[in-house]
Order: structure tokens, then C-alpha cells, then sequence
């Protein structure tokens, strides 16, 4: 069975594309993930047991934000219809809203399924960047509006996504498939510690993923500053990071660093080097309310209580499981007495740890790969 995954980007650093792919050709798939290619990257590879097709666009290069974005669009649209004549599948599932139309003209092209693999609620979407005009803000959901209803199956990240959808589009409950890390034993490291150079007496408390706005890091970097014998790190990168950065230069933040991106493969080493995460997104749409960020999975794969936003897909997690204290994102008041209430506190710290490696039971790849592929024999069958 022959299966085309459609992302629009280059396809470096997808792990969740990464996952479903290497889990479906281990099942017997023949995957092609159909990608963007830019310079330093090859046209077509193999990774993992699946193969990577990397479309090259004539009009990447052009920076007319008026009207460059759907000519990029319609060349990759037919781009995409153009490789499903020469490499045809039974089945395409489209990676978010943006590749749904795509998907939709090579599945008819070869009388194929449509898998929609929805990972953010596109209708409550929050644009930090001044960059998205006016118009492309208002059509930005337009592909899942028009095309979703021809999707053969619905998949997303969140249980109250999923119900949204069904109440937006009145569509059949969508399958809801977390985007969690392998279950592997993952060492306790000193990595931050020792790269940072940070005492053994002071806890230190992580925030990863991008550095923007709308994630609650200034919020949280002003509580570190309320949190005596404290340490706050940000690992990665974004909009804002030089900005922060600045903060810290001029000692506005102290008992603060910003180490920038790391590899993914990296990146558990660094995470079990902390002693708390932060998950802080703020209530800025509907999207962050009903929305589980990779990095909460991450956290508790590495054994990590957790500071977290009193949103609500965010606070049924963490009230189920309880493996943190649920603050508001916004007060760095709030934040720091959630911080002071877990360090503080011995035996909570050590039940909230026992708590969150508990929680990876159920939040695992391994158990959300089994989903996935029932989701594929379910639609085969039919």
C-alpha cells in the first residue's frame, strides 16, 4: 500500500512526520513524504525505511507578500499533482490545513483516501508576526473549511480540538493521537549544569521550544527573579530571542540563560538536566486553550513536575495525572508561587516526579502508533 505524507516544508526537524512515517513503514507501507527542498538539502533520500521526495519550487525565492504566497501555493499544488502521475498512492495524508487542497488534487487524480492530520485548530490560530497580513489572517483556515468534509479520516492532537472540529464542521469525531515522545529509559543528565555552569544547589527551571511571544517567557523569567536560589533556562530559538537575550546583557533578568536551539537528538539529555518545566502558553485563541504542547510530554518523559498554564486541555492533563501545579501564565506572582510550592515541598516534588513518569504509560509513541495504524486498516477495510 503505497502512502504519501504531505508537508510544506523542508522536512528536517518534522519529528512528528518523522514518527508516523518510520511507523508506518515498519508496518509495511511504502511512505513518501512529499517535502520542500531548499539548497543544502537532497531532492530525494531515504530515511527509515521511507522515502523523501522534496518538490523544488521555481517562485520559493520570491518575497512579494501580496501575492508571492499563492503563486508559491498553486505551483506547489501542482507540484504535488504532478508527482502523484508519476508516483501514485492509495492513500495521502495531508500534514495541517495547508496541504488539504494538494492532498484533494492528487487523491482525485488517483482515485485515492485523504487522511487530514490536523495539528492546531486552524480557526483560533494566534499570528504573533505582523508579517501575516490582514487577508491571509481571515483565509488562513479557508483550506480545512472547504476541503476537511473530504477527508476519509480526521486525525489530531487534542481531545478538545477534536471536539471542536465536530462542533465547527459537523464531521465524525476525529482520532486523537498525542504527540509524544518514544517511552525509552532517558538518564538523569548534568548537561545544563555543567554547560552553564550551574551550582548543584540551585534548581533550575526550563522552558524549551520556540522563543516568541504568547509562551508566557517573560512572565516566567520575571518569577525566577522572585524565586530566591533559582535558575531559569530558555532552550531554542525564535522572534524574540535576541530581545530576551538583551534583558539579560543588561541585567534586567538575572540567574538567567538562553543556550539557543539544540538537536533533537540532544535534546533529552539537556531536558533531564532540569528539575521543572514550564509550560506557559498564554490564553491568547482558541487554538492555545484546547491545544497539548509537545513540550508537556517532553517534560514528563524526563521525569519533570511541571509549571503549567490554567488552560483547559492543559489543566485536564495535569488534574488527571497531577504532575504539576497550574498557574496563571501571564502573573509572575501566580508563577512563582507555583514554583515555591513544588521546590518547597520534598515530598510533593518527589510524588509529582513518581506521577509524571507514571503518566508516560499512557503518553507514549509506542501506544500512539498502534492508533495510527488501526486508523490505516480501518480505512483500507472500507
Amino acid at each position: 500500500m503505497n502512502v504519501s505524507m504531505l508537508v510544506l516544508n523542508n522536512f528536517t526537524n518534522d519529528i512528528r512526520v518523522h514518527k508516523e512515517a518510520s511507523s508506518l513503514a515498519s508496518a509495511g507501507y511504502d511512505v513518501t513524504v512529499v517535502a520542500l527542498w531548499q539548497p543544502d538539502l537532497a531532492l530525494s533520500e531515504y530515511q527509515n525505511g521511507y522515502k523523501v521526495r522534496r518538490l523544488r519550487l521555481v517562485t520559493r525565492p520570491w518575497k512579494n507578500r501580496q501575492f508571492s504566497p499563492l503563486i508559491k501555493y498553486l505551483e506547489y499544488a501542482w507540484q504535488v499533482w504532478k508527482q502523484a502521475g508519476i508516483e501514485s498512492s492509495q492513500i495521502y495524508h495531508a500534514k495541517d490545513a495547508s496541504t488539504l487542497p494538494a492532498a484533494w488534487l492528487a487523491a482525485r487524480r488517483n482515485h485515492a483516501k485523504i487522511i487530514y492530520d490536523s495539528h492546531e485548530l486552524e480557526t483560533g490560530r494566534y499570528f504573533s508576526s505582523k508579517k501575516v497580513i490582514g487577508i491571509y489572517r481571515k483565509l488562513w483556515a479557508l483550506p480545512e473549511r472547504i476541503f476537511i468534509r473530504h477527508a476519509d479520516s480526521v486525525i489530531t492532537v487534542s481531545p478538545l480540538i477534536a471536539k471542536e472540529l465536530t462542533r465547527l464542521y459537523q464531521i465524525p469525531l476525529a482520532h486523537v493521537i498525542y504527540n509524544c515522545p518514544m517511552k525509552s529509559l532517558v538518564p538523569r543528565s548534568d548537561r545544563l549544569r555543567r554547560e552553564l555552569n550551574i551550582p548543584e544547589n540551585q534548581p533550575i527551571l526550563l522552558y524549551q521550544g520556540i522563543v516568541t511571544t504568547g509562551r508566557g517567557i517573560e512572565a516566567f523569567l520575571n518569577a525566577v527573579q522572585l524565586v530566591e536560589k533559582t535558575v531559569g533556562v530558555v532552550l531554542g530559538e525564535g522572534t524574540m530571542l535576541e530581545t530576551y537575550r538583551s534583558r539579560v546583557n543588561t541585567g534586567q533578568w538575572k540567574n538567567t540563560f538562553f543556550p539557543g536551539k539544540v538537536s533533537q537528538a540532544d535534546l533529552p539529555a539537556y531536558t533531564t538536566s532540569a528539575d521543572l518545566g514550564v509550560v506557559l502558553t498564554q490564553d491568547t485563541c482558541l487554538n492555545h486553550q484546547l491545544t497539548l504542547p509537545n513540550k508537556l510530554f517532553e517534560y514528563i518523559h524526563a521525569g519533570l513536575p511541571v509549571i503549567c498554564s490554567n488552560l483547559p486541555a492543559l489543566s485536564q492533563v495535569v488534574n488527571q495525572y497531577q504532575f504539576g501545579e497550574l498557574v496563571d501564565p501571564e502573573d509572575a506572582t501566580s508563577i512563582a508561587h507555583g514554583i515555591e510550592s513544588i521546590l518547597n515541598d520534598p515530598a510533593c516534588y518527589s510524588q509529582m516526579k513518581a506521577n509524571a513518569i507514571k503518566a508516560t504509560d499512557d503518553f507514549n509513541w509506542q501506544n500512539e502508533s498502534i492508533k495510527l495504524l488501526k486508523i490505516y486498516k480501518d480505512l483500507i477495510a472500507q
